[in-house]
């Protein structure tokens, strides 16, 4: 029995002159309709006295605005929506998302949201379980918050009908949130990826070209995933690109790489992506992997930065001896450039970051924290500064000298650090300046003594 103060909450109804009642609304404010599993979608007016049966008739007789209010129950639906709505549970009524369950066995996609009339749409508080490919898929769609849900059990069926399944995929979308979802058990994560002729998230390619960018994926907890990596932001098609998406704060385990970050297809741009203070455990390749995959493809200024990573696995593309890895960037034709690794806790793992074909990579230094045999694979001077001499004499101070030109990166030099017993430390990427060019020797030149002191960051 509904409390009186709920009612009032939800404002009067209206009675048309026949006796029957319209669905309620403040005269300010949104539509508001009604959904329980005991209700009618016949005789029903999507009120709380009087609430639709399915979730499916509210959506398809709402004005975009609507919200759309889920009594608990268990509703065996797959959702369309092409209009802005807000779908949640009653909170008020102690509606949750542990019992308020979107079951989608034998459909699809458990929601699928689609086109830019469904842009600003939320769906929050449910589970969502039991769809062949996608627990919920947003295509075109800009501004869509998912929250508070639980994804699971998703991408199961035997026969998939794409190439690409996940507990939530974003494809050609801006400014959207996936915040403070729980994902386990499902065939794969939570994707993001550019819209256009290729779309691995749809059954054939559908939708209009568009790229990803501006969408946040914050705190989902991330696990179980048995084909698909817990976290993929990655490129398809040219032209369009996934750019500037930000990724904190997510915890990923049991998956088969944590997160990842690629271009797949020719010619395409992953660019300006950000992953920060997540944590990947445990999961059975890589921690985090930047990848450049074909020919002409862009993947640069991306960072990864705060984040803890342990106990993960080998990726079978590392070309050095095949042992657990917590970060690897590789450009298997072009490189990945001017990446940033900064500030990562990465233990209980053999090698802490594995670098093939991606110079400019800045940081380095300081992530690793204890168990790791091999910080940094291979060093920046085997690959890029073969005849740098291994010792200088450097008067027992530590010192540094300029080592010549970052290959592929205009305006960047490599830094020659030698420890106070002459031995090379390391070399690393630092921007050209005037300081530069007139105060510091040049180990590419044969010239060990620097003019004078050079006040250079610490590494």
């Amino acid at each position: 029995m509904k409390k009186v103060s709920h009612l009032l909450m939800i404002g009067a109804v209206v009675m048309f002159s026949a006796g029957v009642v319209a669905p309620a609304s403040a005269a300010s404010g949104p539509t508001i309709l009604y959904v329980s599993s005991t209700g009618n979608d016949t005789t029903g007016m999507g009120t709380v006295l009087s609430p639709y049966a399915t979730i499916t008739h509210a959506i398809a007789v709402a004005p975009s605005g609507t919200r759309i209010v889920v009594e608990p129950g268990t509703y065996p639906e797959s959702l369309t929506i092409t209009q802005t709505v807000d779908v949640t549970p009653d909170y008020a009524m102690g509606g949750s998302a542990a019992n308020t369950i979107l079951d989608a066995q034998g459909a699809s996609n458990g929601i699928t949201i689609a086109g830019l009339q469904a842009s600003g749409t939320v769906i929050s508080g449910l589970t969502i379980e039991n769809a062949n490919n996608h627990g919920v898929f947003v295509q075109n769609s800009n501004n869509v918050v998912l929250k508070h849900l639980d994804v699971t059990h998703n991408g199961q069926a035997v026969n998939k009908a794409i190439n690409e399944d996940k507990a939530i995929e974003l494809v050609g979308t801006a400014n959207g949130a996936v915040v403070d979802n729980t994902v386990a058990d499902n065939d794969g994560g939570i994707g993001l990826s550019d819209n256009g002729f290729i779309n691995p998230g749809a059954p054939v390619p559908a939708g209009t070209a568009a790229p990803s960018y501006g969408n946040i994926i914050r705190d989902n907890i991330i696990s179980g995933d048995s084909h698909g990596c817990g976290i993929v932001a990655a490129a398809y098609d040219p032209g369009q690109g996934v750019w500037d998406n930000l990724i904190i704060g997510n915890q990923v385990s049991t998956s088969p790489a944590g997160i990842v970050v690629a271009a797949d297809v020719p010619g395409t741009v992953t660019e300006g992506n950000a992953i920060i203070d997540n944590t990947a455990t445990n999961n059975f390749l890589p921690g985090i992997i930047l990848h450049s995959n074909t020919p002409g493809d862009i993947v640069s200024n991306n960072s990864v930065i705060g984040n803890i990573i342990s106990a993960d696995q080998a990726d079978p593309e590392i070309k050095a001896d095949n042992q657990p890895t917590g970060i690897i960037v590789i450009g298997a034709v072009d490189p990945v450039t001017r990446t940033i690794i900064a500030g990562n806790r990465i233990s209980g793992e053999h090698y802490g970051i594995y670098l093939d074909n991606a110079p400019g990579t800045l940081g380095l230094a300081g992530n690793v924290d204890s168990g790791v045999a091999v910080p940094v694979y291979p060093s920046t001077s085997a690959i890029l500064f073969p005849l740098v001499p291994l010792t200088v004499n450097t008067h027992h101070q530590t010192a540094y000298f300029y080592a010549g030109l970052w290959p592929g990166q205009p305006g960047m030099v490599g830094m020659a650090k030698y420890a106070p017993n002459g031995t090379l430390s390391r070399i690393y990427p630092q921007w050209e300046s005037k300081a530069l060019a007139t105060q510091v020797g040049s180990v590419a030149d044969g010239l060990y003594e620097a003019p004078g002191h050079y006040a250079i960051p610490p590494s």
